[in-house]
């Protein structure tokens, strides 16, 4: 009969007392060794041995340097450059709706990649195609006629999801093949949304105050949106990407937002499924019905990922993972359920660029889904671990790039309307 070979959790518990054997562990698949050396070290990790190997693993490859004055200036330099431009229609015959729908995210998106180029020292390649691609981008959308008012709210809407994308590949530069690289950039993608809430919070706060004070002295009060509030609007992806790679505080906030919200999503999500079972025609027939479903889809996508990518040791709790493993399966019947109305929708009154939109993207959320559900199909079964799901998620990730990439660049000529 042949011999099973001990899993690596196995192997690595065996070897606690035996750092090269560790290493050697550690070589064969250093990806899946990150994802349960804290498992195995739970009964030693007051081990100095296992202390080194957390600082090794959890310590981040690419750092940001602390900000100097002139890295202070350059920011301020390249906020006011972004807020400046978002002010052009105010001062030329620009037709500031139409101007705003895409550079409200190509513009502070652009300034943020700038300044992060910046703080790694303008590493010239990448540089360079980022510079392209904002370029190239604006190009692309001026090129669009105005005629086309559909298409063009449509590209408005995909444009920052490629831009992040986009700038997801920058940051990874030579790593952007690595699914762990990939995942790293999730959870850098968690913890700036955290970051941008807390400074569009903390600058709203500040203008409601500013604009109570002045209104009190009976002095004009519509600068403060005008000026603070667009440059400030401007600087919010900038800041909060500086924040992110230089402080931890939203690091363990993530997950824990996660997991609290995890259990309610669930409860929702049980709850829409007995309320579609006795109204099932409105998902069909009201869009705005299907608008809402697919807010709880990208919801409950976005809590799966950033609870499964947020670990702060790379363990999860049974509750939390049985939880979620209900959530994504749940939403996988729920996915279908919606891509079926779409497909009804598009039978039954052609095909929109509007549908063809929600169906792909309902579709590339299926398969982000499916991937997530067999990893933890497969977890449960005892024949994979939540590290094999970070890294099929990892490999999966390019699937959103290919689709706002169509979105934005190719949807709009196909329909022309």
């Amino acid at each position: 009969m042949k011999e099973t070979k001990p899993s690596m959790e196995t192997r690595i518990r065996e070897a606690t007392g035996q750092p090269e054997k560790l290493e050697e562990i550690y070589r064969d698949d250093p990806g899946k060794f990150q994802s349960l050396y804290c498992e195995a070290f739970s009964d030693n990790k007051d081990s100095v041995l296992f202390r080194a190997w957390q600082a090794r693993l959890d310590y981040s490859t690419v750092k940001t340097r602390t900000l100097s004055n002139s890295d202070l200036l350059i920011m301020l330099v390249i906020c006011l450059c972004a807020g400046s431009i978002l002010k052009i229609p105010d001062h030329t015959a620009i037709n500031y709706d139409d101007y705003l729908g895409w550079m409200i995210s190509l513009v502070p998106l652009s300034a943020m990649f700038m300044f992060t180029m910046h703080m790694r020292g303008w590493p010239r390649m990448r540089t360079l195609i980022g510079a392209a691609i904002s370029t190239f981008m604006a190009v692309a959308i001026l090129l669009l006629p105005k005629e086309w008012p559909d298409v063009y709210t449509l590209t408005c809407l995909n444009l920052p999801f490629l831009l992040w994308s986009l700038y997801g590949l920058s940051r990874l530069g030579d790593d952007w093949r690595s699914s762990k690289g990939r995942i790293e950039f999730l959870r850098f993608s968690g913890e700036f949304i955290i970051h941008s809430g807390l400074f569009f919070l903390g600058g709203g706060i500040l203008l409601l105050l500013t604009f109570g004070l002045f209104d009190l002295l009976n002095v004009p009060t519509s600068w403060i949106l005008e000026y603070p509030g667009v440059y400030g609007l401007a600087s919010i992806p900038l800041v909060a990407a500086w924040a992110t790679d230089t402080y931890s505080a939203a690091r363990k906030l993530v997950p824990l937002l996660a997991r609290i919200f995890s259990p309610l999503l669930l409860v929702l999500i049980f709850s829409y499924m007995g309320a579609m079972a006795l109204n099932a025609n409105e998902l069909f027939q009201d869009r705005s019905t299907l608008l809402t479903y697919n807010i709880l889809l990208l919801t409950v996508l976005a809590t799966a990922i950033f609870t499964l990518t947020g670990r702060g040791e790379k363990e999860s709790g049974k509750l939390a993972t049985a939880v979620i493993s209900l959530m994504v399966a749940g939403t996988i019947f729920l996915d279908l359920v919606g891509i079926s109305a779409i497909g009804w929708r598009i039978f039954e009154y052609g095909i929109t660029a509007n549908r063809l939109t929600v169906l792909g993207s309902n579709l590339v959320v299926f398969g982000n889904l499916t991937v997530m559900g067999i990893g933890y199909l497969n977890y449960h079964k005892g024949s994979g671990t939540l590290g094999d799901i970070e890294s099929a998620l990892g490999k999966y990730l390019p699937a959103y790039l290919i689709w706002t990439g169509f979105s934005v660049l190719i949807l709009p000529w196909m329909f022309r309307y």
